[in-house]
């Protein structure tokens, strides 16, 4: 996703901020190790102007990169996956533990329903198809954006259910 400019900056201060506090510490404890006598404010100053570079220095590549698109944005279907995704675990409380009780492609099968009856009106999706795999009250169809976009998020969680599952077995 995109960073705005008002990220970027606060991200680069507070970078900043930490090297500036490592600049000083490191110049007063190394310098004199290297035979240079330098005063406590000739060091503040020095890193003073040190850190007035790197901040320009960081807050300039990070609008190159964004102007150059570096980054790959996501797209607005991709953006509403992550956020019904999101919406499922805060707004629904299907947290990974919930997630983890459910069989093995259950989740994957329900948004498999979803995306196979997308589009699909009136009547005839009213209820669920005979694969999915919970109470018919939880079907929930609205519309085929809607609904490609809640079939990815429940693949999303299987995946994400996998992906823990298989860190499980590999510990073991």
């Amino acid at each position: 996703m995109k960073q705005s400019k008002l990220m970027s900056m606060t991200e680069s201060l507070v970078n900043i901020l930490v090297g500036f506090s490592i600049s000083l510490l490191a110049q007063a404890l190394f310098l004199p190790l290297l035979g240079v006598a330098i005063a406590f404010h000739q060091n503040l100053i020095f890193a003073l102007i040190m850190t007035a570079i790197s901040i320009a220095r960081s807050y300039l590549l990070r609008r190159v990169f964004e102007a150059l698109h570096i980054r790959r944005p996501l797209s607005p279907f991709a953006q509403a996956v992550i956020a019904e995704r999101i919406r499922q675990i805060e707004g629904e409380g299907w947290s990974a533990d919930h997630d983890d009780r459910h069989d093995a492609g259950e989740l994957a099968t329900a948004g498999g329903c979803y995306a196979f009856c997308a589009g699909v009106n009136g009547e005839e999706n009213r209820f669920p198809p005979p694969e999915w795999p919970w109470a018919s009250e939880w079907w929930k169809p609205a519309g085929f954006r809607r609904d490609l976009v809640k079939a990815a998020a429940l693949i999303l969680a299987e995946g994400e259910r996998f992906d823990r599952a298989r860190k499980i077995k590999a510990r073991a």
